[in-house]
């Protein structure tokens, strides 16, 4: 089984294709650079899944009997199971990122190799399951990502240069499609407008319910600080309604209210990382979408002209197909969908880096 160096990226850096038309790409230099910054967003957003765990255990009441054993086992499950579904969860985003960059590999006549083997990486996508509630990827999800590890396998044994990048980008969108939006392809309206509506079980879906939803990661951290902070917001109730407050209790009242104060300023804090954290997710979800409506429109590009029998023929594995070279005009619609991307996940990962 084969190996390889670190394919990590969100992007498809052609920048070395495009170049070689003689015309100032610049903005797909831009694109090519921003690959780091999104694959951190992936990355923080992985982390979050292990750092919530972690922060639960701050919200035990410690002067129970057995608050202390409570934290200490709280934590072990943290190291036992979050952790293991962070890492997971960065190898099967790694999957779709390693096929992209790869892409850019092939356009600069470098050969493919792997960090893992597509054995390994496959077992990865089989095996995530995040939150206590366990979701995972569905069967079609799953199948969309073991496409996608397929044709990484056989643009890496078969060494196939230029011919590569249409039929990466062509034979590959379905299976991203379903590895990330859940759906084969993407949804249309009335007027063949691409919606890119999720469906169950892709990456999209599997962050939208295993990380916002109410019985899904923030929402088990929301429930954890409400029910840590109820108990001393009913004492400070009580306080309120009590209206023998006299000379010699003075001063043990406005002990009270100060350190209520001081609670419900807290409480406000945690509420506000995890709204702050919600809209990062979506943030995050936003970046995927982006991500799959940027390869769909290359894919539209590079399959322009093709019959559909061309198209079943490229698609077919240990086959070389050439194909018609660029033109300038395509290259213009190329850079000009490349742009757009830039401009659209540079906010989106901005946000993400603020709140993980």
């Amino acid at each position: 089984m084969f190996k390889k160096k670190s394919l990590i990226s969100v992007v498809i850096p052609i920048t070395i294709l495009l170049g070689s038309c003689g015309a100032n790409f610049k903005s797909v230099e831009d694109f090519s650079k921003s690959k780091e910054i999104v694959k951190r967003a992936s990355n923080d957003f992985a982390e979050d899944i292990y750092q919530s765990c972690l922060r639960r255990t701050r919200y035990v009441n410690l002067v129970s009997d057995d608050g202390i054993d409570q934290r200490n086992n709280k934590r072990k499950k943290c190291e036992t199971i979050a952790r293991p579904d962070s890492d997971n969860f960065k190898k099967v985003v790694s999957i779709l990122i390693d096929y992209m960059d790869a892409l850019g590999a092939i356009a600069s006549g470098k050969d493919l190799s792997l960090d893992n083997s597509i054995d390994n990486l496959g077992q990865s996508i089989k095996d995530l399951s995040i939150g206590d509630n366990n979701k995972k990827l569905d069967e079609n999800a799953v199948d969309g990502g073991s496409q996608i590890l397929k044709v990484l396998f056989d643009l890496a044994t078969n060494k196939i240069r230029e011919d590569a990048l249409q039929k990466a980008i062509v034979c590959t969108n379905e299976p991203i499609h379903k590895y990330i939006t859940g759906n084969s392809v993407p949804a249309t309206d009335e007027n063949g407008v691409d919606l890119y509506k999720p469906a169950t079980g892709g990456l999209i879906f599997l962050v939208e319910d295993s990380y916002l939803n109410k019985g899904g990661i923030l929402g088990i951290e929301a429930e954890a600080i409400d029910t840590y902070y109820e108990p001393y917001f009913a004492t400070l109730r009580k306080l309120g309604n009590d209206r023998q407050i006299n000379q010699s209790n003075y001063q043990q009242v406005v002990d009270q209210i100060t350190v209520g104060e001081s609670l419900i300023k807290d409480y406000n804090k945690s509420m506000e990382r995890m709204a702050e954290k919600e809209q990062a997710a979506r943030a995050y979800n936003q970046i995927l979408f982006s991500t799959v409506k940027t390869h769909n429109q290359l894919r539209k590009e590079f399959e322009e002209g093709l019959k559909p029998q061309d198209v079943s023929r490229l698609c077919q594995l240990n086959v070389k197909v050439s194909f018609k070279k660029i033109d300038r005009i395509k290259m213009k619609r190329i850079q000009k969908i490349l742009n757009e991307y830039v401009i659209s996940v540079k906010p989106l990962v901005e946000q993400v880096d603020r709140a993980f």
